[in-house]
């Protein structure tokens, strides 16, 4: 029998909606909450679980450096003498460092534009999941490739997808395995494989990984795809989880998949990438029992999943910390920035310990409270305040040093960190007063009612509600009538810093 708590949810709110829209997505603008917030959960779920029916700008960006073959270099390289060679790779690698951190913008760019929030969203799941590092494997255009692999195999099937990803020339390289031969095997993509990738520690021996390290050797790539080499492969027998045959790497895939705890793994930690950690025992196994029923096809276990009750309940709401990418695109949609500069969001999101494309190891990020320490608060308080100072201080509306609530300076560095105007475009910019008057209200206190209204998704504590009071109209009582078109720009700048500095903003 199916446990309550994947029971499908029997009633529906905006509060629901909002939430769904915050973990299988990055939020989102208004005009989509609206949206979803007035269909079935049903409906709301199937919009974006089946994203597929939604369009998308499937082309690669064109800053990506081509590989080229060892012929090409070869040819590139004929003539020059070895100072001139030296030049010539250095100024391939510059071009590569900068294909990467523009990939960063443009990755930044697709999690706030696209038309299919939860396929960004699994992708970023993915890219922390088979965690490689743009540091080692050094190119724009592999990178590029297997985060292409992530967002086309994103809802669809796993053991397709981890096939894929054991073939990308990003990993290949990044566990060494495009180097693993019949006479050296490498074990790296074989442990790796079992224990973070598909089944968790306990789950298999040092022979099995001996075994099928030997089974993966011929795995290899050309300079832009995967290739097979048969001369490199290990042919003979092979003895891999209690069976024995002359295994190759599709055999030993198929029977790891064979195996309940491969299911039970990336159910759990789905679960936990979208809903709460320490999941219960029974929702984990309900999920893992639809995956395997469904032949570790994803979408039926995700629509189960965002259609669950408890994905909706206390341990859920409000309780996960937003992760970087997280934090910075959906400040952008609660901003109702239609172009930000990404370049700088992605600077930010290093900055906050989630650098795209470089994640710390091949465990990739460990997520929620992971993201909390005493420089990344500090900095996720001043990201805000870079962003709202930035603007006025451009409006020239206000005093040109900004100030914190308190009264101290801000730190010039930390306005220039996400939306400074010196380092990226910025066709548009967030407009204090066009914001207001979108919230309609007539006193402070519906003023502080509808700002908690559209960043939180928790109501505030009565303190939180005086001091915002306090920044936004100190001369005024809470239920007098106030104009909101004479609304001091200095005074929202400081009520909207406390509020998206509150830990309830930090929270998702």
């Amino acid at each position: 029998m199916a446990t309550p708590l994947l029971k499908p949810i029997d009633s529906w709110s905006a509060a629901n909606a909002r939430h769904l829209l915050n973990r299988a997505g990055f939020g989102g603008p208004s005009e989509r909450l609206t949206k979803i917030a007035a269909m079935t959960p049903e409906e709301a779920v199937s919009f974006l679980v089946d994203f597929t029916a939604q369009p998308t700008d499937a082309g690669a960006p064109e800053f990506v450096v081509a590989v080229r073959s060892p012929e090409e270099v070869r040819r590139e390289m004929e003539g020059l003498s070895v100072e001139e060679r030296r030049a010539k790779a250095n100024e391939y690698q510059q071009e590569e460092r900068a294909a990467i951190q523009k990939l960063k913008g443009w990755w930044l760019e697709r999690m706030h534009t696209t038309e299919r929030p939860l396929e960004e969203k699994l992708t970023l799941f993915w890219h922390g999941h088979f965690a490689t590092s743009a540091q080692k494997v050094k190119s724009s255009w592999h990178t590029h490739q297997l985060n292409d692999v992530f967002r086309r195999n994103a809802a669809g099937n796993f053991k397709q997808l981890t096939i894929d990803v054991g073939q990308s020339p990003s990993m290949l390289r990044y566990l060494d395995n495009n180097r693993s031969t019949k006479k050296h095997p490498n074990e790296n993509w074989a442990r790796e494989l079992m224990e973070l990738f598909t089944l968790g520690q306990g789950q298999y021996t040092e022979d099995d990984i001996k075994e099928s390290a030997r089974a993966f050797t011929g795995w290899t790539a050309d300079h832009q795809k995967f290739a097979y080499r048969f001369d490199y492969h290990d042919g003979g027998p092979k003895t891999f989880m209690g069976k024995t045959g002359n295994f190759d790497g599709w055999d030993v895939i198929n029977i790891i998949f064979e195996q309940p705890a491969a299911s039970r793994f990336i159910a759990a930690k789905l679960w936990k990438y979208f809903a709460y950690d320490d999941p219960e025992k029974e929702i984990v196994e309900g999920l893992a029992q639809t995956l395997r029923e469904n032949n570790y096809e994803l979408r039926p276990m995700l629509r189960q999943m965002f259609a669950s009750r408890a994905f909706y309940g206390d341990k859920a709401v409000a309780r996960q910390v937003k992760s970087p990418a997280q934090f910075v695109v959906q400040l952008a949609f609660d901003m109702r920035y239609e172009n930000p500069p990404y370049v700088a969001m992605a600077r930010a999101c290093q900055s906050l310990g989630q650098d795209l494309f470089f994640p710390p190891n091949v465990k990739g990020w460990d997520g929620n409270l992971a993201w909390v320490n005493a420089n990344a608060m500090l900095t996720r308080y001043n990201l805000p305040q870079g962003l709202l100072a930035a603007n006025v201080v451009k409006d020239a509306r206000m005093e040109t040093t900004a100030k914190k609530p308190g009264g101290e300076s801000m730190e010039p560095a930390m306005q220039d960190t996400m939306m400074s105007p010196k380092t990226d475009d910025m066709p548009e910019r967030w407009d204090a007063r066009e914001f207001l008057l979108s919230l309609g209200f007539n006193t402070p206190n519906e003023c502080v009612t509808k700002l908690a209204e559209h960043f939180l998704c928790v109501p505030l504590t009565d303190a939180q509600r005086a001091e915002l009071l306090a920044a936004l109209e100190p001369a005024l009582g809470p239920d007098q009538s106030m104009n909101r078109k004479n609304v001091n720009p200095k005074n929202l700048f400081a009520a909207m810093h406390l509020l998206l500095s509150t830990a309830e903003y930090q929270l998702c």
